[in-house]
Parts: C-alpha cells; sequence; structure tokens
C-alpha cells in the first residue's frame, strides 16, 4: 500500500475508535490532526499499566511514556510529511508536555514518585453529558480533544460527583469568592519600607494590554484589591486591601498558591466582577463545532478543563469544541459567573 492508502486507513481506524467526525468545511490536515491530538490522549491512557511477567502493575516511568509518545509522534511525522500538519508535529516535546500536564491538572492520570498512574473509573453528568474520567471496558466513550464522554438522555445519576468536584473546578462563584474575602478583618499594618520593596498592585480596571501588575496604583473605589510584596519569584507576600488604604491589609496564606502560575487569577476574577467587569470566554458558533476564543485568562483548573476537553487549531490561539460538550460547558461556566458571548 502507498502512503496515503496506509494514511487513510489510519485515520478511519482511529475516526472510529475515538468517535470523532469531520466538520463542514474542516479541511483534511486539521481533521488528520485533531485525530492524531486524541489519540496520542488514548495511547497516554491504554500505557498507564506495565506487564510483569504475567501480571501488570500499575503506573509507568515518565521517561518510558514520554519514549512511547515520541515514536508514536515520530510515525505520524513521517506518514504526514507532505503536509503542513508536519511542521506542528516538530514541537513534539510542547505537544507531549501540555497534554500530559493538562491530563495531569484535571485529574485524568496522576502521578507518583515520577510515574504515571491511572485513576479509577468516575463518572459525573451535566445537561446530557456524561464526563467520563479513568478506565472501564463496559462504556463506549467518545473523545472531544483529549477529554472522553458520552451521551446520555436520562440524567439521573445516584451518589456521583458534580463536574466542580470531579475536575477540581471552584465549587462557588465569583460573588461568593469575593463577599469571603470581604468579610475577612483587615487590621495588619505594612510597613512603609515593605511597601517600597518592589510592591506592585494588581491590575482591577479596564486596560487594552494584557499587563496584570503595576507600580502605579490607580484605584479610586473602597472596593477590595490585591497588593503583593517582593522581588523573588514564588516568594511575595500577598495582601488584599480596601481602597487607598493599603497601610493595612490581611496577608493571604501561601495555602492558595498564589505564586504558581494563574494562582491569583479567580481573585482578580472575582474583583473585576465586583467591578462590574465580568470575565468573559468568547466563542465562534460553526455548522457543526464551536471555536473558544480567549481562553488565557482562566484560572489554571479551569483553562484545563476547557483544553483537555478541546483541540488545538492548526495556526491558531483558539480552540475546537464539540458542540455538545460546549453546550455543557458553556451551564458550568455561567454558575461560577462567567459571560459565555457569541462572537462572529
Amino acid at each position: 500500500m502507498n502512503k496515503k492508502t496506509i494514511r487513510e486507513k489510519i485515520l478511519t481506524d482511529i475516526k472510529d475508535r475515538l468517535g470523532i467526525e469531520q466538520y463542514e468545511d474542516e479541511n483534511i490536515e486539521q481533521y488528520s490532526f485533531r485525530l492524531i491530538y486524541s489519540f496520542l490522549g488514548k495511547i497516554i491512557l491504554a500505557n498507564l499499566w506495565n506487564e510483569n511477567g504475567d501480571n501488570l502493575e500499575e503506573g509507568i516511568i515518565d521517561n518510558e511514556l514520554k519514549n512511547v509518545l515520541h515514536n508514536a509522534i515520530l510515525g505520524y511525522k513521517q506518514l504526514f510529511s507532505d503536509m503542513s500538519l508536519e511542521k506542528f508535529l516538530i514541537n513534539e516535546n510542547k505537544i507531549i508536555d501540555d497534554i500530559l500536564t493538562d491530563y495531569l491538572e484535571t485529574g485524568f492520570v496522576r502521578k507518583i514518585h515520577r510515574k504515571f498512574n491511572p485513576v479509577p473509573f468516575e463518572k459525573t453528568i451535566k445537561e446530557n453529558i456524561v464526563f467520563v474520567r479513568g478506565i472501564s471496558v463496559k462504556e463506549r466513550v467518545k473523545f472531544s480533544g483529549l477529554g472522553t464522554y458520552y451521551r446520555d438522555e436520562a440524567k439521573i445519576y445516584n451518589n456521583s460527583k458534580s463536574v466542580e468536584q470531579l475536575f477540581m473546578l471552584p465549587e462557588y462563584t465569583f460573588k461568593q469568592l469575593y463577599s469571603y474575602f470581604n468579610s475577612q478583618t483587615f487590621s495588619e499594618n505594612i510597613s512603609r519600607e515593605m511597601l517600597l520593596s518592589n510592591s506592585e498592585f494588581l491590575v482591577t480596571w479596564k486596560i487594552e494590554s494584557k499587563k496584570w501588575w503595576t507600580n502605579d496604583f490607580q484605584g479610586k473605589d473602597k472596593k477590595l484589591n490585591l497588593l503583593r510584596i517582593g522581588s523573588v519569584k514564588g516568594k511575595e507576600l500577598y495582601y488584599l486591601f480596601r481602597g487607598r488604604n493599603y497601610k493595612k491589609g490581611v496577608q493571604l496564606s501561601p495555602k492558595l498558591n498564589l505564586t504558581n502560575d494563574k494562582g491569583y487569577y479567580s481573585i482578580r476574577l472575582a474583583l473585576l466582577n465586583e467591578r462590574g467587569i465580568a470575565p468573559k470566554i468568547e466563542y465562534i458558533n460553526k455548522d457543526s463545532c464551536v471555536e473558544i476564543k480567549s481562553i488565557f485568562a482562566l484560572p489554571k483548573r479551569e483553562n484545563a478543563f476547557i483544553r483537555v476537553y478541546s483541540w488545538p487549531i492548526l495556526g491558531s490561539k483558539s480552540r475546537l469544541m464539540t458542540k455538545e460538550v460546549f453546550s455543557a460547558c458553556k451551564v458550568i461556566f455561567e454558575e461560577m459567573g462567567y459571560i459565555i458571548e457569541e462572537v462572529s
């Protein structure tokens, strides 16, 4: 068989196994990439066990799993060497790291002592969509991006976790988060020396740039704001304060992981929401799918959840998601307080 015939056979097999259809007006390169991207997730989920004699042991060493993925991508690069898809697969280390990070953040896999391990089978339902995590031979699931799901009209599941609990998403709204912090007693004095030592204020007003912190405080209201002090990355101190009285505040616990990537985003969005600037997710409604835009500003968990249930678009920062999964995600994020806005 020639390369084209082999390629068509492989793609048809992946399509049938993962339930991924080609969208209207979707070119063959983007469709092929979506199939391969999802199948890399399938490879990960299928390689979380090691053979040891006649027994199967849970867990695979991280380097071994990455080698499996590298070999798979190498095969696809050779198979698609005449298509622009091959250019995307050149940066295979980033693809692998991104996929594994999204799986870890959403709990599809867990990592213990340099080994990736499977998780117990669990499922939860939202708007007729059953989100599935873990391995089960009893369920025939579809893939949206890297995430697994199926449709069920029954809507009844007893003793199951909520979507928020299963994927570690916030179980509170932005209003509730703001109210919690606003109820704290602000009595701790911040010394002048500390304030002059690389202090920065969280931007909570409309700006055109994507700058989140500034040395020039422009707050004019008496609402909460956030201050961080310190120049050593990962060791900054974070204080909440009201209005212009930022010499008094309440130091936030390091347990909030504010120094982690996007760790302060939830608080920032709650502060913006209180000022009438509701956090927004924009999307384009297409004939058979949804293109999600502007997810860069989402908190870490929410970002990973959307990423794991969507596909990258070649040459774009947007993501593609199946319409049925998006209908459930839309409700999930609106309940948190996000504005989900259709754009053209």
